[in-house]
């Protein structure tokens, strides 16, 4: 930003040429306004092109004009006119007024020039401080305020200057970023960061203290022409607030990681007492019945009670395998065992597990002769399909259809589990994949422990792939579930070795 002057302060080099003219034209103007002025008025006009010559063009310039306009008024004016007369005291009187005018107006002409260039500089600086406290405020790193500070040095001063940046963890100066190679710099940042002097200047290196709230945070090093160390200190002021922001919302983002985690590990235990407990209870009352009271019961009793521990084991044997997968995937399935698998051989395994292990619905399996491959983790492959069949089972009318349908979807494979439930509403459709959460309708509140989606799209998103889902499907009611994974090329397919139900 720069002022805009009542007047032009026109260059050093044109200033004579400027001033040459303005002493001609107002010359010619006060010759030709002298016969009907008189001398007296005349010589007004002298003074005031003299006044404007010193105001344009300096001091200096106005003085030469000066003189040369008292002799342009004594020969073209002053009686007897066409010939100099400086014998007499009023013939010196034109002279000093001239130069008497070329002094009050040069001397005021540059210091209004002196003030306007400090009022520029000074708005110039204002602007590249409000520029860096604009790229401060977008800072995120310590690196990220580094790279400010050196944007900003070089709108200020140039290319030419060498940043040095250095952070004060407990006694110890850690450099943050610097292109500074003289062995000074470090001493002069320990200097300023530990003495009494905010700001220390030895050669064309300046060093001041970054101070904020908090006390010295550290030190910015600058070396380079022409610095301005009370500009530095103005810098490094803005540089200690952004580092200490910076801070600041990096101890707020671990404190909402550790609430989360608390929020998580409460949640666990909650969840892990209730799912483990009821099991356990359940088999504990069922054995301890059989054991005390086992001789009296007849076949079909004892055979129920059987029946309920062998359910709750499988149950417990569930929820303890779905809290062991889950930690596979906390890292985002960087730990995971990718191999070929046939999608086709797993779907049809885990629905006949299914129809053994006792299913009140129709199971339908659809596509499962494809021959359709993806690389994944076998165990958590085979644990998603079931979470997500055991989920649409658990929701689903005794007397309903579930179609599993395996089919190709561009470059990849869709595998879509669709039940005939109430369906889910769309405010929780987004929900029900985190985990440990249940739906809030009392219908949909079945015995699950709330992480079986979550460890399906986990799985899912660990493949590449993702997990969409649609609800109502038909009649509003019903819930359809995609799973969409890349596939393998057939050369892939071959080389991973596993084989075909045709080679088993």
């Amino acid at each position: 930003m720069k002022i805009a002057l009542p007047f032009p302060l026109t260059a050093h080099r044109q200033r004579p040429a400027l001033g040459l003219a303005c002493t001609a034209l107002f010359s010619a103007l006060g010759v030709w306004l002298a016969p009907y002025l008189g001398e007296g008025y005349a010589a007004l006009v002298f003074v005031v092109g003299v006044s404007v010559v010193g105001a344009l063009c300096g001091l200096s310039v106005a003085l030469a004009m000066a003189l040369l306009g008292a002799l342009a008024f004594d020969f073209f004016v002053s009686e007897p006119v066409f010939k100099l007369s400086l014998r007499r005291v009023t013939d010196l009187a034109p002279l000093v007024v001239f130069t008497l005018s070329a002094l009050i107006s040069g001397l005021l002409s540059g210091r209004l020039r002196d003030e306007a260039m400090r009022a520029n500089a000074s708005n110039l600086h204002l602007q590249n401080l409000l520029d860096i406290a604009r790229r401060l405020q977008r800072a995120n790193s310590a690196e990220q305020v580094y790279q400010a500070l050196q944007e900003g040095l070089a709108d200020t001063w140039g290319e030419g200057q060498r940043l040095g940046l250095f952070r004060d963890t407990g006694g110890q100066l850690v450099e943050l970023g610097s292109m500074l190679d003289d062995p000074q710099a470090p001493i002069m940042a320990r200097e300023v960061v530990g003495g009494p002097a905010e700001v220390l200047q030895i050669g064309d290196m300046v060093a001041c203290r970054l101070a904020s709230g908090e006390g010295s945070t550290g030190a910015l090093v600058v070396q380079g022409a022409g610095l301005d160390a009370g500009f530095l200190l103005a810098k490094g002021r803005l540089a200690a607030l952004a580092l200490e922001r910076v801070a600041l919302a990096r101890q707020l983002a671990e404190a909402h990681a550790q609430a989360r985690a608390e929020d998580l590990k409460t949640a666990l235990l909650s969840s892990v007492s209730h799912d483990l407990r009821s099991p356990l209870t359940a088999i504990s009352t069922s054995a301890a019945s059989l054991l005390e009271f086992g001789a009296s019961f007849d076949a079909e009793t004892s055979r129920e009670l059987l029946a309920g521990i062998v359910e709750e084991a499988a149950r417990l044997n569930d929820v303890t395998t779905n809290l062991l997968q889950m930690t596979r995937l906390q890292d985002g399935g960087a730990n995971l065992l990718q191999t070929p698998l046939s999608v086709g051989e797993t779907l049809l395994s885990v629905v006949e597990r299914k129809r053994r292990g006792g299913v009140a619905q129709r199971l339908v399996l659809v596509g499962a002769e494809q021959e359709l491959a993806i690389m994944g983790d076998r165990v958590l492959f085979d644990l998603a399909l079931t979470n997500v069949l055991n989920n649409a089972t658990l929701y689903s009318p005794a007397d309903s259809t579930i179609t599993i349908a395996c089919s190709r979807h561009a470059q990849g494979c869709k595998i879509t589990v669709t039940d005939e439930g109430q369906g889910i509403p769309a405010a929780e459709q987004a929900l029900v994949f985190d985990r440990f959460y249940r739906g809030t309708n009392n219908a949909r509140q079945a015995r699950g422990s709330g992480l079986g989606l979550s460890i399906a799209r986990g799985f899912v998103e660990a493949c590449g792939g993702r997990i969409e889902i649609t609800s109502p499907v038909a009649q509003g009611k019903g819930t359809s579930l995609a799973i969409i994974l890349p596939l393998m090329v057939s050369q892939d397919l071959h080389e991973g070795g596993f084989m075909s139900k045709e080679g088993a």
